[in-house]
């Protein structure tokens, strides 16, 4: 069955009222009609079982009951991103999406190819949500992943500055002597924030800056990956450590 996303704050009672990318999906592309069934998703653990009831810029859709609603999803795992160029951030939001990544906080660092203007920030961002919606469905997740409005690596830095129960981790080519296994914590935090370079990595300065903001460095071994997959890399040995896969 056919899942769409809708912003639970719009709902009234039993109806939902979907969004208008939402809306020209399901009746222009898909071409639903009145009375078909689908399923919906509030982003923030539950599935619900729906009939459409209005097809037209705004689709209207009946709540007749919850599918399923998520329980406990495990340690949050966060990803701070130096953003990518082209289709290689793209990739990044989709797969982190996949392996559960609780949020995503793309940044600007003095390495990323290329600076964006406040306009193609936003563009980015809403192509972002974007995929990571299709990922969601595509991977049956329930809950969403948040993507925040890329900001610059010093303002990245300050991000949940104040919550000590995170555990920070950067992952930095030039670290030789700390591997993940050598951090038992994983298992024990109660949530792990990951921050992962741009193309060209880190400068030493702006390592030195993360770790007075209490991040610690590590090593993903001797090898030189590329940017994309040394996040997928990190990601899918942390959640592993965490116990989320």
């Amino acid at each position: 069955m056919r899942r769409f996303f809708f912003d639970p704050s719009s709902r009234n009672g039993d109806k939902a009222f979907l969004s208008e990318e939402e809306s020209r999906h399901i009746s222009k592309v898909l071409r639903l009609k009145t009375g078909d069934e689908i399923e919906l998703l509030d982003g923030l653990g539950t599935l619900y079982h729906a009939v459409i009831t209005t097809v037209g810029r705004q689709v209207e859709a009946q709540i007749e009951g919850v599918v399923v609603k998520e329980a406990d999803v495990g340690k949050s795992v966060l990803v701070w991103q130096g953003i990518l160029k082209g289709e290689k951030m793209d990739t990044v939001v989709q797969k982190c999406t996949e392996l559960g990544v609780t949020e995503m906080m793309p940044f600007q660092s003095s390495r990323c190819q290329g600076k964006l203007s406040r306009i193609q920030a936003r563009k980015k961002h809403q192509r972002w949500q974007r995929i990571g919606q299709a990922a969601c469905k595509q991977c049956l997740r329930l809950q969403s992943i948040k993507i925040d409005t890329p900001v610059t690596y010093t303002e990245s830095l300050s991000k949940k500055s104040d919550d000590n129960t995170i555990l920070r981790l950067l992952f930095w080519e030039e670290e030789k002597t700390t591997h993940l296994h050598d951090i038992p914590n994983i298992a024990k935090a109660c949530s792990l924030a990951l921050m992962l370079g741009p193309e060209g990595g880190f400068t030493r300065e702006e390592v030195e800056q993360a770790r007075l903001s209490g991040w610690r460095t590590v090593s993903l071994g001797d090898r030189i990956l590329r940017a994309e997959t040394a996040t997928l890399s990190a990601v899918s040995i942390v959640q592993y450590l965490a116990g989320n896969l």
